[in-house]
C-alpha cells in the first residue's frame, strides 16, 4: 500500500471519472487538481449569488465538463480552461422550480428537470438550443435516473412519461430529440426502464404493488418477452400476491439481468431468452464450504485504538439480523436493497435489509456463491472497480467507520481494511468523509479518500512497485509529510474569465434554422454561450 501525500479539500471534491484531475470548490473558487503531478493546475472564480447555493457539482462521464449548478444557474467549465463553457441562466424561466439537473447523452448536454415534472429540458451547449419534453414520469433526485436511458452506442434517448392515467415509452433521436418511435406499454405504473449493455434490449419494469413482472422490447420498440415472476418454490404461499420487482440490474455484458424483490430472493435471468439462471437465497445460517468462504470482521482493542482485521469462519455461522426490524411496522423497509454487477459481469455482490452488516457474493458464471463478508457496522455503500475484475469497495456506515475503507479481492488471502486516519494530519477525521476508486490507467487499483480538510490518494501497489498515478510528484522528491501545498487563494490568477451577455432578442428564425438543421426556437434569455 502507498499514499501519496495530503491535500487540500472541502466537502465538495470530486476525481473526475477518468482519474485525471480533482475538482474541490472552496469558498467562491473551483480548484482543478492534476492527479499526476498533485499540483492545482487551475484556479476559476465562482459567482457570488452560484457559490453560495450549490445544489448540484459533478463531472461528465467523459471528463471533459464540470456542472456546477443552484436553482437559478448553470455554469459548465472546463478543466483545461479557466473559461466558461457555458452558462443557462433562469433554465425554467422562473414558471417551476429546478428540481434535478444531469448530463445528457454527451457532455454538451444537459439535463434539467422540472418541479411537479411539468417537463424535461436538454440544454445542446453546441447549438445554444433546447428541447422540452413533456411529463417526465420521474423527476425528483433519488429516482429521475429511472426514467430515462441512453442506448450504448447510438446514444438514442429512451424517456418514460405519463400522460392521461398510462405510461409512454418514447424513443428520440440523438442531438435532434425528435421522437423516432413511442407506445404505451402493457404496464399499470411502470417503475423505470433501462437499456442493456450492448444496445439489443430496453426493459421496463412494473410497479411492486403489480408482481414481479418486466418486458423486454428489441431496440426498434417491439415487444420482445413478458416476465411475470420466478417459478415458485417450496413456501412460496401467495407468491403471486406479495410484492414484486424492487431493483432491476443489467449486467455490464447485457447477458444476465438481476431482479430484486421484497424478499430474501434475488433471481438471475439470462439472455436473449430471459430464462431464470440462479434464484439466490439469503439464508439466516451460512455454511463455510470447499467453495465458499466466509469472513468476519473481527475488532480489537489495542495500544489505545482498534486493530481490526478479517478472520475466516469454519464452522456454521449466523449473520447478525438487524434489530429495528419489526413486522408490526408497516413502513419497515424489506427485501434487497443491493444488488450490483462487477466489471466482468460474472460477479454479483447483493445486500438485504434484515441482514444489513453481511455482503454475498455470487459467481453467475459457475451459478454458486462464493464468498460471505459480515462486517461490524451496516454497509453503506458497494462499489466494484470500474476496469478491474473482481476488485469491490466497501464502506460503512456510523462514525467509527468513517475512516475505513473495506476491500475484497478473491485472489487476495483475506479481505482488507484501510484506515486513512492514519495518514491524514494529526490522525484525525473532520467531517463528512468520501471514498471512491479513482479509475486511473495504472494496472493497479487507486482509492481517493477525502474528508472536509484533506484528501489521499491510496495505491494496492505493493512497496516494490515504482508506478503510481502520482509519479509526477514524486519525481520532485514530494512526500506525505511535506506542506507545499498552496491556498487557492493565493495562486497567481487564472486567465480572464469569459465574459457573457444576456441575449435580449430572438435571433432571426431562418439563421437559427439553417445553423441547426431543426425548427426549434432559439432559447431567449436563458442560454447564454461564447
Amino acid at each position: 500500500m502507498r499514499f501519496s501525500r495530503t491535500l487540500k479539500s472541502s466537502v465538495q471534491s470530486l476525481p473526475s471519472p477518468d482519474g485525471t484531475h480533482i475538482a474541490t470548490i472552496f469558498p467562491a473558487k473551483l480548484s482543478i487538481r492534476d492527479t499526476g503531478s498533485l499540483e492545482i493546475t487551475r484556479v476559476i472564480n465562482l459567482p457570488a449569488e452560484l457559490a453560495a447555493s450549490i445544489s448540484w457539482f459533478f463531472w461528465s462521464a467523459s471528463s471533459g465538463r464540470i456542472l456546477v449548478a443552484s436553482s437559478a444557474e448553470i455554469r459548465i467549465y472546463s478543466p483545461t480552461s479557466s473559461q466558461v463553457v457555458a452558462t443557462i441562466s433562469n433554465p425554467n424561466s422562473g414558471t417551476t422550480r429546478l428540481v434535478h439537473v444531469a448530463f445528457g447523452a454527451t457532455e454538451n448536454e444537459v439535463c434539467v428537470f422540472s418541479e411537479f415534472g411539468l417537463k424535461l429540458s436538454v440544454f445542446n451547449l453546441t447549438t445554444s438550443k433546447s428541447v422540452d419534453i413533456n411529463s417526465p414520469k420521474f423527476f425528483s433526485p433519488g429516482v429521475a435516473a429511472r426514467g430515462l436511458s441512453y442506448r450504448p452506442q447510438t446514444l438514442n434517448l429512451a424517456l418514460l412519461t405519463r400522460n392521461g392515467g398510462k405510461d409512454i415509452v418514447s424513443i428520440h433521436a440523438r442531438d435532434t430529440l425528435e421522437v423516432t418511435r413511442s407506445w404505451n406499454p402493457d404496464t399499470i405504473d411502470a417503475q423505470g426502464l433501462s437499456w442493456s449493455a450492448d444496445g439489443r434490449w430496453l426493459a421496463v419494469w412494473e410497479s411492486a404493488s403489480q408482481g414481479h413482472r418486466f418486458l423486454i422490447y428489441a431496440a426498434d420498440g417491439y415487444i420482445y418477452k413478458t416476465w411475470n415472476g420466478p417459478i415458485p418454490t417450496t413456501g412460496d404461499t401467495d407468491f403471486s400476491l406479495g410484492p414484486g420487482i424492487k431493483l432491476f440490474e443489467w449486467n455490464r455484458s447485457g447477458s444476465h439481468v438481476a431482479v430484486g424483490d421484497y424478499s430474501s430472493r434475488v433471481i438471475v435471468l439470462s439472455a436473449p431468452l430471459f430464462t431464470e439462471s440462479m434464484n439466490l437465497l439469503h439464508t439466516a445460517n451460512v455454511k463455510p464450504a470447499e467453495g465458499l468462504q466466509v469472513w468476519q470482521e473481527l475488532a480489537t482493542a489495542q495500544h489505545g485504538g482498534v486493530r481490526r482485521d478479517f478472520i475466516q469462519a469454519r464452522q456454521i455461522i449466523s449473520p447478525p439480523a438487524s434489530t429495528t426490524t419489526s413486522t408490526s411496522d408497516s413502513n419497515t423497509k424489506s427485501g434487497t436493497n443491493t444488488i450490483t454487477f462487477d466489471k466482468s459481469g460474472t460477479l454479483l455482490a447483493t445486500k438485504v435489509e434484515i441482514i444489513p452488516t453481511t455482503i454475498w457474493i455470487w459467481d453467475i458464471s459457475t451459478k454458486i456463491l462464493r464468498t460471505v463478508l459480515i462486517l461490524h457496522a451496516p454497509i453503506a455503500k458497494l462499489t466494484w472497480h470500474p476496469t478491474i475484475d473482481e476488485l469491490l469497495l466497501i464502506r460503512c456506515e456510523g462514525p467509527d467507520n468513517r475512516a475505513l475503507v473495506h476491500l475484497w479481492c478473491p485472489s487476495w488471502e483475506s479481505p482488507q481494511i484501510i484506515d486513512f486516519a492514519a495518514q491524514l494530519p494529526g490522525g484525525k477525521i473532520l467531517g463528512k468523509t468520501v471514498g471512491r476508486w479513482l479509475n486511473t490507467r495504472s494496472a493497479t487499483a487507486v482509492i481517493f479518500f477525502s474528508d472536509s480538510q484533506d484528501c489521499i490518494l491510496a495505491s494496492l501497489s505493493g512497496p516494490d512497485d515504482s508506478t503510481v498515478p502520482w509519479q509526477d510528484a514524486e519525481v520532485r522528491g514530494l512526500d506525505i509529510y511535506r506542506r507545499r501545498e498552496e491556498s487557492p487563494l493565493n495562486l497567481v490568477a487564472a486567465d480572464k474569465k469569459a465574459s457573457f451577455d444576456r441575449v435580449s432578442e430572438i435571433v432571426d428564425d431562418d439563421n437559427a434554422d439553417r445553423r441547426s438543421g431543426g425548427s426549434e426556437d432559439y432559447v431567449e434569455d436563458t442560454f447564454l454561450r461564447k
